[in-house]
């Protein structure tokens, strides 16, 4: 859980570190997206050598879809929700064999988090502006 905050208050600060308008290279959210992943699922370097390459496909695949959606009026949302489906089931397997059963749950969720903080920080960010999100030292009391 100290992993948690620590990488939310890390994003918030990369965040608030940009003009109001900028967003954080897509360098830096992937820099942080490996390393909340790897620390949430507890990769051996082994496991992170076997694991990065499906990741990455996957993840390739699964934004294609996204923006096939996005793009598309008349897109059925039930329909692309499927193809998601489909997509994770159809990767289970390899990150099974890399992952173990329990971790491959914990992978989906991982990610799905990771998502949400990365929304709450920049969310944040365009609330308050740059100046608000920067360190404040606190006297403990």
């Amino acid at each position: 859980m100290k992993i948690f905050y620590l990488l939310l208050i890390f994003i918030s600060l990369s965040v608030a570190g940009f003009a109001q308008e900028e967003l954080p290279s897509q360098e830096k959210i992937t820099a942080l997206k490996v390393a909340f992943i790897s620390k949430e699922l507890d990769l051996t370097p082994g496991e992170a050598e076997k694991f990065w390459p499906v990741y990455n496909e996957y993840s390739k695949e699964l934004k294609g879809l996204k923006i096939a959606a996005k793009n598309e009026e008349d897109i059925d949302i039930i329909e692309n929700e499927e193809k998601v489906i489909n997509l994770r089931k159809g990767y289970k397997e390899r990150f099974t064999s890399v992952l173990g059963p329990q971790r491959v749950n914990r992978l989906f969720g991982v990610d799905k988090r990771f998502r949400l903080l990365l929304i709450k920080a920049y969310k944040r960010q365009q609330r308050t502006g740059p100046a608000a999100n920067r360190p404040q030292l606190r006297r403990n009391q």
